[in-house]
């Protein structure tokens, strides 16, 4: 039933509910010129009773007669709740369908990385070199992308930067206003990423993510620090995943591609254990300080950092 129809119940029900006013009154006007009399009652009340009972008579023998015609009026009359448990019970079963299908058939999330390679444009090249370099990055992309997903399910990316139409996305990538403003203050990182979730039998295709190439850390800078009390026994592992998880979010925060941004600590096992005794017979607080081990760009491709117990956070 769509919204014509529904604007023709209301309509419909509207003048029924007037049709039964007017009856319910002429038949209550005309029991009291007659000034009949029921249950000894005066007749003003007896005309008042028969007009209230004639209209509870039409509304039921209308609403009799619109049962028996209508499925749709028996099933709201009599079944709503069930209807309304039933609307759940699909709902909830659609979207544990969606979910399931989100989370098992997909083959390559959105955002994540098709290429495990990046591209580094610089100020001081010409736009001629920069379009030859990244026609050949993405012809690169391409060509490990076909090899890698299309095992799993997706269907290839037909076409190279030599296209005409593909040359034209290459152009509007290195015009684009991001990419310029960031040559204006030194190079500029490209990765290429999936820009939707990619199902099976679905295209290959992606879209490039720049990033300004510019230091995020400087060599000893310390980065993140985790706080413990002396005198107990930390747990090694707990404390530094702590601290390393620390460093990424640090990093990310600064303009570091999640994609590098995982720590790289120079740490030996002997070391570890140093400082987990150390903690042990000491007292008050200590911090462990993460450090960059060299200075820190985007295409370091992750965080050299080394390690310090401090009785300060930085």
């Amino acid at each position: 039933m769509g919204t014509l129809g529904g604007i023709a119940i209301v309509i419909g029900v509207t003048l029924i509910a007037g049709l039964i006013a007017y009856i319910g009154d002429r038949v209550g006007h005309q029991v009291g010129r007659k000034r009949m009399t029921l249950f000894g009652l005066r007749p003003k009340y007896t005309s008042t009773i028969v007009a209230v009972a004639t209209g509870m008579t039409i509304a039921l023998v209308a609403e009799i007669v619109t049962l028996l015609s209508s499925p749709y009026a028996r099933a709201a009359y009599f079944h709503l709740s069930d209807i309304n448990n039933r609307v759940n019970q699909l709902q909830a079963q659609q979207d544990a369908l969606e979910k399931t299908v989100l989370n098992s058939n997909i083959v390559v999330n959105r955002g994540q990385l098709m290429y495990d390679q990046f591209l580094i444009l610089s100020p001081l090249q010409t736009p001629a070199e920069r379009e030859k370099r990244l026609d050949a990055f993405f012809d690169a992309i391409v060509d490990s992308a076909n090899r890698r997903f299309v095992p799993q399910g997706l269907r290839p990316f037909k076409g190279s930067s030599s296209d005409p139409d593909i040359a034209k996305k290459i152009d509007a990538v290195l015009a684009d206003q991001t990419v310029q403003g960031f040559l204006l203050r030194g190079p500029v990182l490209l990765v290429a990423i999936a820009n939707q979730n990619l199902f099976p039998n679905q295209p290959i295709h992606f879209t490039f993510a720049p990033y300004a190439d510019q230091v995020i850390f400087r060599s000893g800078q310390a980065v993140a620090s985790v706080e413990v009390d002396g005198g107990i026994a930390i747990s090694p592992n707990l404390a530094y995943g702590q601290l390393t998880t620390a460093v990424s979010e640090v990093a990310i925060a600064a303009g570091m591609p999640a994609y590098f941004a995982n720590a790289i600590p120079s740490l030996s096992s002997d070391q570890i254990q140093a400082t987990v005794r150390e903690i042990k017979e000491g007292h008050g607080r200590y911090y462990i300080v993460a450090h960059a081990a060299t200075d820190v760009y985007p295409h370091t491709g992750g965080i050299p950092v080394t390690f310090e117990l401090s009785r300060n956070p930085k």
